[in-house]
């Protein structure tokens, strides 16, 4: 079993089901864990980073990713997506909606939302996955409201929830995310866009258990995340844990 742990999905051409589909087919992987697509186009990247392009929603298409499970529920699980910025009555109801729904942990977009990892709507966030036994995953950006740094507060102060970085900490905040990883126990990493030596470096100081594969669709393709993981020097056992284990821990499959 290969579970793709990270894929947008929308009704976009470049993002739909039927193409993730035909591109786990090819890379072998047996299911995807779904979040919203569609808030940023992935093929101008580059200028949400810099903020030469804003993003073309702020409200996370949560109800596209629940349709799309339910079409395919042998295929897609999902996590939702959030944006703090509504206010913790709303947002903390969105949370409660979507675990009633059967989403099976959160995400949230600092590029997307220009939030704070440290704000209260965060923390109250926090500890409600740490309540529900869902993951709070979140990519990282090198501002210092959601950095590594900022994200190691957080796993600090609710123990009780584990915490997903993805893309591996995003380039160069790669190798903070992969010591804070070792550190806490709390903290996971995510492979998708990760450089191959950062993640061979992951599990040799964290541990494959600390890591789950994720591809990024569309950005990245999932064939070639998954060639980065099958050609790490590690055992056979190592990579299924990455490729499967981890995530289904987490997510309580």
């Amino acid at each position: 079993m290969i579970i793709d742990g990270h894929a947008h999905i929308s009704r976009q051409d470049y993002s739909s089901p039927e193409r993730l589909l035909d591109d786990m087919k090819s890379a072998g992987i047996d299911k995807a864990v779904l979040v919203p697509g569609g808030m940023l186009d992935v093929r101008r990247m580059t200028r949400y980073i810099t903020g030469e392009e804003k993003p073309i929603l702020t409200d996370p298409p949560n109800d596209t990713v629940l349709d799309i499970i339910r079409e395919y529920p042998d295929k897609f699980y999902g996590i939702c997506c959030i944006n703090p910025n509504d206010g913790a009555p709303a947002a903390l109801a969105s949370l409660e909606k979507a675990y009633r729904d059967g989403f099976k942990g959160l995400k949230l977009s600092p590029l997307v939302h220009q939030i704070s990892l440290m704000g209260d709507v965060v923390k109250e966030l926090a500890a409600l996955c740490g309540d529900y036994g869902i993951p709070f995953y979140t990519h990282l950006v090198i501002q210092a409201t959601a950095n590594t740094a900022a994200l190691g507060s957080l796993a600090e102060a609710f123990p009780g929830t584990n915490f997903v970085i993805g893309h591996m900490g995003f380039g160069p905040l790669d190798i903070d995310a992969i010591e804070l990883a070792a550190r806490r126990e709390n903290v996971y990493l995510e492979t998708s866009t990760g450089n191959p030596l950062a993640i061979q470096t992951a599990v040799k100081l964290a541990g494959p258990d600390k890591l789950m594969f994720g591809s990024e669709f569309p950005l990245s393709d999932p064939f070639v995340e998954k060639v980065k993981i099958d050609r790490l020097s590690i055992s056979d056992a190592d990579k299924e844990t990455i490729l499967h284990h981890t995530i289904s821990r987490l997510l309580g499959l």
